[in-house]
């Protein structure tokens, strides 16, 4: 039984390198590519995920059309724009188990980005700064944030996991608008203010402070902390995977 796992894997976004349960748990032989390369080596079960992809999977070249082969998403953002997506359509009709990391979105399976599995948080160094920020590359500019040339800050180009996770633990308060360095930072319990600029920061498992370009700054001083927020991940993300292992074991006795 071949499985091969998909994400955006070949990218500087560090979130959407890091979302793959392939780096997270033992999976003999499986191998693992980027969602958009064309030339996907066969295989019996396809897990493509986490991130946001799930538009992506109604057209992006390495999903397999190969009715035979076991499709799941894991970890992917189902919220949509607009109430009619004819891609999420098809994207749902590929898939025969999805996993969600929006929570509260009864139509799938809760499944919050599987990078809680790291063991990089567990034990955090303590911060060393009250404030820090932690940017969308893409996004931060357009957004005139006004970040203070005196704050601390990183981005999500930033070039690997272990980077990011250290600069937003040095922070006792993390600033972002950055899907993920919202979740490393609540996933850290440190105090999280969120700056979104687009609904897919509305379903974490335990929200942030929501705030906004104009106001953040005011905000500051009332970051939230979630103490819980790992432990609950990582039993959601276990819950998940077994449902995931069972598809598997029913697939294998099907073939």
């Amino acid at each position: 039984m071949k499985l091969h796992f998909q994400h955006l894997r070949d990218t500087k976004n560090v979130g959407d390198r890091s979302c793959s349960p392939f780096d997270y748990f033992d999976w003999g032989d499986a191998t693992v590519s980027d969602l958009r390369a064309a030339d996907t080596p066969a295989h019996d079960v396809g897990i493509y995920g986490g991130g946001q992809i799930f538009r992506g999977l109604s057209h992006y070249k390495g999903v397999t059309r190969n009715k035979r082969v076991l499709n799941i998403a894991w970890g992917i953002g189902s919220n949509k724009s607009f109430l009619i997506s004819p891609r999420h359509f098809i994207s749902k009709r590929r898939m025969d188990l999805i996993g969600s990391r929006d929570f509260g979105d009864d139509r799938y399976e809760y499944a919050p980005c599987p990078s809680c599995m790291s063991p990089l948080f567990d034990n955090p160094p303590p911060p060393s700064h009250k404030v820090v920020f932690y940017a969308h590359a893409g996004k931060t500019k357009q957004m005139k944030l006004n970040i203070p040339q005196e704050m601390p800050t990183e981005n999500n180009v930033c070039g690997d996991l272990n980077t990011a996770l250290s600069f937003i633990a040095s922070g006792e308060t993390v600033v972002s608008n950055s899907y993920h360095g919202v979740y490393w930072a609540l996933l850290m319990g440190r105090k999280a203010i969120c700056i979104p600029f687009s609904n897919k920061f509305g379903h974490y498992l335990q929200p942030p402070l929501m705030s906004s370009p104009t106001d953040w700054h005011g905000d500051i001083g009332r970051g939230i902390s979630r103490p819980e927020m790992l432990a609950l991940s990582r039993e959601a993300t276990l819950a998940f995977k077994a449902k995931v292992d069972a598809r598997i074991a029913d697939h294998v006795r099907q073939v």
